[in-house]
């Protein structure tokens, strides 16, 4: 099976609302033999003001934001490639929060596939959890700066490839990035083989169930860097009824006779106190957990240890009915949560809401995207049963060939763009052009960035010309 190592530049934090501008891959063979790779870059969609910090770490081109090839076209090439390079697993650093998300959003608002890197034989994990579990074996296969201010150890990428000797040309250039977890996913696979087919082996939730099935109890890896990385014994209990890729283990840290005879809304508080007697993990989510057969021969635990967590483990899967009341606490949270969690009014973030679309949608999107023609591509979008999915094709169509609206809907539409750049609501989460103007006066008042004033004085040009023209699309003086 193929590796895909991927990386992303964006406009922002927020993974629904801002916009990719950059995304580079390299495919490889499982000897890590290069096979391929791609470098993208694309201009900004009508609508989407980007952060100036964001713009100072990336250092793009202002001239890219605005000449680039489209992002959808951006898109339409890199979903075509990922799925030539399938089967795969799909690779990033610290990318299950950020770069996955930000990949389902950008086919998701391209009318692809969101779940292409989990799905047609495909998986994908994330380099970071993997470091972090690495170090927690104790092995000093990788050196781990320490952050001169806090003392404490340093997980970012550019400062790990400086630390291990790895050539890392332009840290936030998404191909210098690729080409750094490449290297430092070779010196686990090297040096640590044992450990790096481990975790190959619970890629995806179907892989990783079957691995709970076939062990005893088990040890997570850390998932979040702190001064201490230390893994957990854990035991499993159950799948949420309602939800089969929440996982509930018991820590086996605790003793179990003092919790086995908890209540329902004493089991819930146990899963969301700080104490967690009962963790949750996500399988789609690529944690690390290992077997008791494994950690055995990594040493960290004493025997004596291993044999407590083992009787302990013993004790708590024979409770049927704390295993039992502990299904019922996972599916009343579950639905608490889908009852006050409020589906958002803007699409971009409506990803995971609505379902999956209808076979009959699904053959509408093969014709809108094989159609050359605008006009029947324009006829296509009204049909579409699901309104994401018209509403989607209509912003291609006003990137793509304006001309098939008329000019009331080409007003109404550039209106609704504006309504969002000029929008002076606090809470929203993309980036207005009031944020990016505040964001650049702190930037302008800080000396953190002295030696980019140049750069600085780029941006605030850009985002002055980006206010007259959208002050134009609100009077409908521009319309084409």
């Amino acid at each position: 099976m193929n590796y895909v190592f991927y990386d992303f530049e964006t406009t922002g934090l927020d993974t629904k609302f801002s916009q990719p501008i950059q995304i580079a891959a390299v495919c490889l063979d499982e000897n890590f033999k290069e096979l391929d790779r791609i470098d993208q870059k694309c201009k900004l969609n009508d609508g989407i003001i980007p952060h100036p910090l964001a713009m100072l770490v990336t250092r793009v081109p202002i001239d890219d934001l605005k000449n680039k090839q489209s992002f959808y076209d951006m898109m339409d090439y890199v979903h075509g490639k990922f799925k030539s390079w399938g089967p795969a697993i799909f690779i990033g650093y610290n990318s299950i929060r950020f770069d996955e998300e930000i990949l389902r959003s950008g086919f998701f608002q391209s009318l692809h596939d969101p779940y292409l890197t989990n799905t047609e034989n495909n998986s994908r994990t994330d380099l970071f959890k993997i470091v972090l579990g690495l170090v927690a074996l104790n092995k000093n296969i990788i050196k781990i700066p320490i952050n001169e201010k806090t003392k404490r150890p340093s997980f970012k990428l550019e400062l790990i490839a400086k630390a291990n000797g790895i050539e890392h040309i332009k840290a936030h250039d998404a191909l210098s990035d690729v080409f750094a977890t490449i290297e430092v996913a070779r010196i686990i696979k090297d040096k640590a083989p044992d450990y790096w087919n481990e975790c190959m082996k619970i890629l995806g939730p179907r892989n990783l169930m079957e691995y709970i099935e076939t062990h005893d109890y088990f040890y997570a890896a850390p998932e979040h860097a702190a001064a201490n990385v230390t893994y957990k014994p854990l035991s499993f209990l159950t799948n949420n009824p309602n939800n089969n890729k929440e996982l509930a283990f018991f820590d086996l840290n605790y003793e179990p006779k003092k919790y086995c005879g908890s209540g329902i809304s004493k089991i819930i508080s146990m899963v969301e106190s700080k104490q967690k007697v009962i963790r949750l993990y996500q399988s789609n989510k690529a944690p690390i957990i290992l077997s008791s057969d494994f950690m055995k021969s990594s040493e960290i635990f004493k025997d004596d240890e291993m044999e407590m967590f083992k009787q302990s483990s013993d004790e708590i899967k024979s409770r049927d009915d704390f295993i039992e009341k502990t299904n019922f606490a996972l599916v009343e949270r579950y639905d608490d949560f889908q009852i006050t969690r409020e589906p958002s009014e803007f699409l971009e973030a409506q990803i995971y809401n609505g379902g999956f679309y209808s076979s009959s949608d699904k053959e509408k999107i093969i014709l809108f995207k094989n159609s050359d023609d605008a006009g029947n591509k324009y006829n296509i979008s009204k049909q579409f049963q699901d309104r994401r999915l018209r509403e989607i094709s209509y912003r291609i169509l006003f990137s793509e060939s304006p001309h098939v609206f008329t000019d009331e809907q080409l007003l109404e539409r550039k209106r609704f763009i504006a309504d969002k750049v000029f929008c002076t609501e606090e809470k929203v989460k993309w980036c207005t052009l009031e944020k990016a103007k505040d964001e650049l006066l702190s930037i302008k008042e800080s000396d953190k960035h002295e030696d980019q004033q140049s750069y600085i004085q780029e941006i605030e040009s850009y985002l002055i010309s980006e206010e007259k023209r959208y002050e134009a699309y609100l009077s409908g003086s521009d319309l084409t």
